[in-house]
């Protein structure tokens, strides 16, 4: 049977895997930095090489010979640096490090550039360059209103100037900074679970069935920029959706840079509001561990869980190695492709909990 393995490598250097205990790695979807706790033993003092901003690699997986294996046959997750090193003395030596992946320096830093008549596009590359970062950047043309760029974190200023011109903005575990059209939807089943089934149980989940999270009213809104500055706005309501609400408007604003017309926002509102207004299921469980199960990738609740069956689009995934208790991913799931962006702001990696 393959065996987990993991490797932590820090600064171009793998530690060593006697020195690895434990590990968590949490992916999640666009604007929330990707984060990892990693503990070591300290018997030799690897907290005095430890430091903070040292870039971390680390690789996830199965190998099929536990004694002799390498780091090739592991998957690739995660890059980022150290945030935070804390040794702990006492009745055995451990070092522990806590990180972000590489958006975290644009959600700590305040934005500085000089507003000099920029598009988004433009702004995008001089961050992307700023932080070492390969630019896969789509060309823009409308000059950014002052207003978005003013009293705000860097990344903040990225994401206010994808929203309005209908992109997303991440960072990879390649080091690009992506800033562009939402790419298209990957149909890969990347894990098929299920429950209570002889010979093939091989998970944990709960449920939601509800409208929590269900959108009855979408408007679009686009500046249209020069000497005549106008905002373009058209807006769309789920009639059906909003009464089995009791009447609640649940409303989502959208910025559309295509929408140079009324007709033309309206017809993204509708669109839009298609997505968005159907009743989604969503869940949340455990499996063993899976370094393919990352966000957006889809997983197939194939018996088990009778109308709750299906196919799911990953949300979040949590992956926890440990040489005490093995390799477990924890994931959400739902049963509609995650929302655009926007939604995610509220799960960034809260840092000034967690400085040093």
């Amino acid at each position: 049977m393959d065996a987990p393995r993991a490797i932590v490598e820090v600064a171009g250097v793998d530690v060593r895997w006697h020195d690895l205990i434990s590990l968590r790695f949490e992916d999640t979807l666009y604007l929330a930095a990707d984060s990892f706790e990693a503990e070591f033993r300290n018997d030799h003092l690897l907290s005095d090489w430890f430091r903070k901003k040292q870039e971390v690699r680390i690789y996830l997986g199965y190998v099929k010979d536990p004694e002799s294996w390498s780091k090739s046959e592991l998957h690739h997750v995660f890059t980022g640096m150290i945030d935070g090193i804390k040794p702990k003395f006492g009745s055995s030596m451990t070092v522990q490090l806590i990180g972000r992946d590489y958006s975290a320096p644009l959600i700590d830093t305040e934005y500085s550039i000089a507003y000099a008549s920029q598009t988004a596009s433009q702004i995008a590359g001089i961050l992307a360059a700023k932080y070492g970062l390969k630019p896969i950047i789509t060309p823009t043309t409308v000059v950014v209103n002052k207003e978005l760029v003013t009293d705000k974190k860097e990344w903040e200023v990225l994401q206010a100037l994808a929203d309005q011109e209908g992109f997303v903005a991440y960072v990879t575990k390649n080091k690009e900074l992506y800033f562009g059209p939402r790419q298209e939807k990957d149909e890969t089943i990347v894990a098929t679970l299920y429950y209570r089934v002889p010979e093939k149980a091989n998970c944990e989940i709960e449920f939601d069935d509800s409208t929590v999270g269900v959108i009855n009213k979408v408007t679009v809104r686009h500046w249209l920029g020069g000497k005549n500055k106008r905002l373009i706005e058209a807006s769309a309501v789920n009639q059906q959706v909003l009464d089995a609400m009791g009447g609640q408007v649940k409303e989502k604003i959208i910025y559309e840079s295509k929408a140079k017309t009324v007709e033309l926002a309206k017809y993204y509102a509708e669109k839009r509001l298609k997505e968005l207004s159907r009743m989604v299921i969503t869940g949340s469980g455990s499996c063993p561990g899976n370094p393919l199960m990352v966000t957006e990738k889809r997983v197939q609740v194939a018996e088990g869980c009778g109308r709750f069956n299906g196919i799911y689009y990953i949300e979040k995934a949590e992956h926890e190695f440990s040489k005490t208790s093995g390799y477990v991913t924890r994931f959400d799931i739902t049963s509609l492709r995650p929302d655009s962006a926007e939604q995610y702001r509220q799960d960034l990696y809260d840092y000034k909990e967690k400085k040093y």
